[in-house]
């Protein structure tokens, strides 16, 4: 598919997924591909009695930091599915799992949802543990649900588990709900299957975000830490240096190899050279300058990007100048990358002069 832009070959294959999807009756369903959330380890194993493939992924502590990590594990499991040619090898679903009896839905256990189900991964939230009061658990079963209407997630299903035999002095109870757990996945499936797939390709972009994003910050501390660029005058020459080296880097993260006097051409041709960073360090009437970077950095966060440089205050104006233009690289090869072919992306020419054109048009739209 050379011929064709990263947006014409996704929009092919949407549509070939779907008239195969459309095209499966019950008995064809390929196996299901879960992710369970909530257990303490990263395995991988089937079961030979129901048709569905298990990941178990990292248990979900109720911390900030370890919340990140458990995001990160499934969103690299998700993107590594994601270049396979069977359009049903993808991360299907996902099983949450929260044991009744804590009859709490907030925090971290919220925030990873809504994370993950914002990209287009399937959920079903799996109440464990079902051997309480019943009025009880149906009540936390009827707060969870509004909860998730409450914030756009209404979609989610929810099944009452218990999974093995409950034995106690007097008598046991006996497991149940697995079975309608099974038949509630294999029954969406076909659905699954669609929004496994759009999650994917979502998921494949995020990575080369976060990727570039951790470059950026790179270049952001080495700047608030270091000497010459606190140092008027001199900290353009810093500035200017750390930008090509930073859109070097960015540029090969997405294939985008462009030599160092291509990027050197860029920079020049698209005003971010001595002269922008001149005005931007030194010019005196541009006070508000920091105040409008981090403004058009949050627009860059409510785009999707993850953007932590909320540490950044006046002072630190070659770290805020790096960032905003590390930024605006970032979004100017995402929409190179939609509008050439692979072929075309090979031409250092072309790749060149469109991003000076689109770079350009990005810092003129800001500028006003």
């Amino acid at each position: 598919m050379n011929g064709y832009t990263n947006q014409q070959k996704e929009k092919m294959e949407e549509e070939a997924l779907r008239k195969a999807v459309d095209e499966l009756d019950r008995t064809s369903l390929p196996t299901a591909n879960i992710m369970v959330a909530g257990i303490t380890q990263i395995a991988e194993y089937d079961s030979p009695d129901i048709p569905i493939h298990i990941w178990d992924t990292v248990g979900l502590e109720l911390d900030s930091e370890k919340t990140k990590e458990s995001i990160r594990a499934i969103r690299d499991t998700i993107a590594n599915k994601s270049v396979s040619d069977d359009h049903f090898d993808r991360i299907h679903a996902i099983w949450y799992c929260i044991n009744s009896g804590s009859n709490r839905y907030q925090g971290a256990e919220l925030d990873f949802i809504k994370n993950l189900h914002s990209i287009g991964v399937p959920f079903i939230i799996v109440l464990t543990q079902c051997i309480g009061d019943d009025d009880e658990i149906n009540a936390f079963e009827d707060k969870i649900k509004s909860i998730n209407l409450s914030m756009g997630m209404g979609d989610i299903e929810i099944v009452q588990v218990l999974a093995m035999d409950k034995k106690t002095k007097k008598y046991t109870i006996e497991a149940f709900g697995l079975d309608v757990l099974v038949d509630t996945t294999i029954k969406k499936m076909p659905d699954f299957i669609k929004g496994g797939f759009i999650a994917a390709q979502k998921v494949s972009k995020a990575q080369k975000r976060v990727q570039c994003e951790e470059i950026i910050y790179y270049y952001v501390r080495v700047a608030k830490e270091g000497f010459w660029d606190k140092v008027p005058i001199v900290n353009i020459f810093s500035a200017n240096n750390k930008i090509l080296d930073m859109f070097k880097k960015i540029g090969d993260m997405y294939n985008t190899q462009v030599s160092i006097e291509g990027i050197e051409k860029i920079v020049k041709e698209s005003r971010i050279d001595f002269g922008n960073i001149f005005n931007g360090l030194i010019n005196p009437f541009n006070a508000m300058y920091h105040q409008k970077v981090m403004a058009l950095l949050q627009v860059k966060k409510n785009e999707g990007f993850e953007v932590e440089l909320n540490n950044l205050d006046k002072r630190d104006r070659v770290a805020v100048m790096i960032a905003f233009y590390g930024y605006t690289f970032i979004t100017a090869i995402e929409e190179l990358w939609e509008k050439f072919t692979e072929e075309q992306l090979k031409d250092m020419d072309i790749v060149c002069s469109n991003l000076i054109t689109i770079i350009n048009r990005i810092l003129k739209e800001k500028r006003k």
